[in-house]
């Protein structure tokens, strides 16, 4: 009976968000070393500025009619944690492009269990019908998102590349 109440989805999210909250570190690496990269040895710390606003449009492209401020301010955050946890290890500013579809977010035929999680953390229900139909990349100095119904992916932001990655832009141009 244990062993089915801890494979319930709601006792998997919950554990998924425990361990996201929980710092990252084994004995034998102490965290001081993850602290600045990630396990894969990629740079994670320009992923601050995209989850934040990645998950700020999420947030604010949600249904909240009945929703508290501070409600749809927790689902915020807890997305960003979120967010941060998947780029960790997928995140390399020299080749924006390389993870990017392990760290892309999906509401269409099926919500992202990102979405999903920070949701369920903040006991918000329905997310699915609460959010837009779309796929949202998330990439350094990129978020982009394409709209269902939209021929084409608008840009929520546009940072500053990298030079080697801004250098390889003007190449294709």
């Amino acid at each position: 009976n244990e062993l089915a109440r801890q494979r319930t989805p709601h006792a998997m999210v919950t554990a998924a968000i425990n361990v996201s909250a929980a710092p990252i570190h084994s004995a034998a690496t102490p965290p001081a070393k993850l602290s600045h990269k990630s396990p894969s040895g990629l740079e994670n710390s320009n992923a601050i500025e995209e989850c934040s606003i990645a998950a700020r449009y999420w947030a604010r492209s949600m249904r909240q009619n009945d929703l508290a401020g501070c409600e749809v301010a927790a689902f915020e955050n807890a997305l960003r944690q979120g967010l941060l946890q998947r780029c960790c290890g997928h995140w390399s500013p020299n080749e924006p492009v390389r993870g990017s579809g392990h760290r892309s977010i999906i509401n269409d035929f099926t919500t992202d269990p990102v979405l999903v999680a920070a949701a369920e953390a903040v006991r918000i229900g329905g997310i699915g019908s609460r959010l837009p139909r779309a796929v949202m990349w998330l990439n350094p100095a990129s978020v982009r998102v394409k709209l269902e119904g939209h021929p084409y992916a608008d840009n929520v932001y546009s940072g500053e590349a990298s030079s080697s990655s801004s250098s390889s832009d003007d190449e294709d141009l």
